[in-house]
Order: structure tokens, then C-alpha cells, then sequence
């Protein structure tokens, strides 16, 4: 009887181990085969970003549609303002500048604004192909196609009916997966910030008409452009992970690099605001909410 009882106890043991690999197997797959191939859509921008009939229509293709209306009059708003400064100056002695320089400025402003979707689909373009170029270089020197789903491909050999989460190599796969997860959050996150920043470009570029307000431009361009060097500092990253990890790696020591990658990857913007003195946006929810209010301060 108890022989009887031990083995029924390590046959329910066994069974609720095996459901906890099965479960979790399914979910790690499920994550790997939905996640991956939208993680190379979300790090890598394009154009695609701007080319949007939607976001045409909200940011507008003419002075008459879309934020543009509203960018048309706080311009005017800024003229009258000036026109009051200037007026007011010849009784109070406040330094102005002259009527013409005024003029110049905001007819060059003026046409920027009108054009503001153009100049941030030439930025976007400029990170994607420098981003590009060093995928390229990546895909010369090492023969595989950089991108995020080729490289967990290339490591994720073990079946589903042998996966073990409480093996060592279980906890790395489920890290990874995990680690995936939160990264398409992170990226995302960036994705909409970004298109939220080209949606402000025209009222960011009207800043520029008054020194009191050109803060508001230089934040708001330091952030567009934070976000985006994210992109080539993730090739760099990727680049070098292929480069490290043979082809058809399957072992130990590639998954502890490809975990490795993906945090380096998740921590890619804090790297990013070191370098350009701490500014940008932060693909962290909470931290990118408070980076985004720096802007319109």
C-alpha cells in the first residue's frame, strides 16, 4: 500500500510538472512566433511612420486643413505680438528686432511649418538608411539577415515537448521571452511618442519666431532625435551579437549572449540620453510621460 501510494504521489508530481512545461512551452512559443515578427517592425522606423493617410489628414497637407490651421494662426498670433513688442518699445526702450529680420524669419518659419511633415519623413528616412547601412554591413561580414527574428530563431532549437522550466536552460528561455515581451512594450511606447513628436512638429518649429519660446523647439528636437538614434544604436547592438554568435548556435552560451542583447537593447535609450547630456524621451512609461511634459514647459 504505501509502495502503491509513493508512486501514485510521484505520478501526480510528474504530471503537474509536465502540464507547468506544456503550459509554459505554449506560452513562450506563442510569444516567440507573435512577438518576433513585430519587434523588427517596431525598432526599425521608416517612413511608413509618416505615410500615414490619417496622420496626413490630422497634421494637414495644406495651410487650410488639418493642425496646420491652428499653426496658421498662432503664427498670426505671434505677428500681432510682435507688432504690440514693437510698438511698445518706442516708449518703454525694450531691445526689438527690426521689422525686417522679423519678416525673413518668420516668411523661412512659415514655410518650414507648411512643410514640417516633409522635414520629419527626411529625418526618419535619414536614421532608417544609416541604420540599414549597418545591417548591411552586418549581413556582409556574418552572411545572415540582421534582424531580431532571425536571431531568436537561430537559438531557439529546443522542442516544446522537451522544454523544462525548472532546467537552467528553461529559466534563460523563459527570460528571453519575457525580456522580448517587455521590449515590444518599450518600443511601442516609442512608437507612439514618436508619432505623437511629428504631430508637434509644426507648433515646435513656430517656436523659433520668439527667443522666449525657441526652448520649446530645441527640447522638442532633442527628443525627436533621441528616439530615433535609439534605431542605430540597436543595429550597432544586433550587428554585434551576430557577429559574436555563430550560425546555428544553440548553445549555452548563445542564449546568455542573445539575453544579454535584449537587455542591452531595453537600456539602448538610457545610453542615448548620456550621450546627448541627458535629454530625450524615455521609452520607460512613467519616465517617457515626464520626458514628454519637458517639452512643453
Amino acid at each position: 500500500m504505501e509502495e502503491e501510494a509513493i508512486n501514485q504521489s510521484v505520478n501526480i508530481g510528474e504530471v503537474i510538472l509536465d502540464t507547468i512545461n506544456s503550459l509554459c512551452g505554449s506560452l513562450f512559443s506563442s510569444i516567440d512566433k507573435n512577438i518576433m515578427p513585430e519587434l523588427d517592425k517596431l525598432l526599425f522606423l521608416d517612413t511608413d511612420i509618416i505615410k500615414n493617410t490619417k496622420l496626413e489628414r490630422i497634421v494637414g497637407t495644406n495651410l487650410d486643413t488639418g493642425l496646420l490651421v491652428l499653426a496658421n494662426s498662432l503664427l498670426t498670433a505671434f505677428v500681432i505680438y510682435y507688432a504690440i513688442r514693437r510698438f511698445t518699445s518706442f516708449y518703454l526702450g525694450n531691445d526689438v528686432e527690426s521689422p525686417y529680420q522679423f519678416l525673413v524669419k518668420t516668411m523661412i518659419i512659415a514655410i518650414l511649418v507648411s512643410f514640417s511633415l516633409s522635414l520629419c519623413s527626411a529625418i526618419v528616412s535619414f536614421t532608417n538608411e544609416t541604420s540599414n547601412f549597418i545591417c548591411e554591413l552586418g549581413h556582409n561580414v556574418t552572411g545572415q539577415n540582421i534582424s531580431f527574428q532571425t536571431m531568436v530563431k537561430k537559438l531557439s532549437s529546443n522542442k516544446q515537448d522537451e522544454f523544462n522550466m525548472f532546467s537552467f536552460e528553461g529559466i534563460l528561455t523563459s527570460m528571453i521571452s519575457v525580456s522580448s515581451f517587455s521590449l515590444m512594450l518599450a518600443f511601442a511606447f516609442r512608437y507612439i511618442l514618436t508619432k505623437v513628436l511629428i504631430m508637434l512638429s509644426p507648433f515646435s518649429l513656430l517656436c523659433l519666431i520668439n527667443k522666449s519660446t525657441s526652448g520649446i523647439f530645441k527640447s522638442w528636437l532633442k527628443s525627436f532625435f533621441s528616439l530615433l538614434l535609439i534605431q542605430i544604436i540597436i543595429s550597432i547592438i544586433m550587428v554585434l551579437v551576430f557577429a559574436i554568435i555563430k550560425e546555428d548556435d544553440s548553445s549555452m552560451f548563445g542564449k546568455l549572449m542573445l539575453l544579454g542583447s535584449t537587455f542591452a537593447l531595453i537600456k539602448s535609450n538610457q545610453f542615448v540620453k548620456e550621450f546627448i547630456n541627458g535629454t530625450g524621451i524615455s521609452t520607460d512609461f512613467n519616465s517617457g510621460i515626464a520626458g514628454l511634459k519637458s517639452i512643453i514647459r
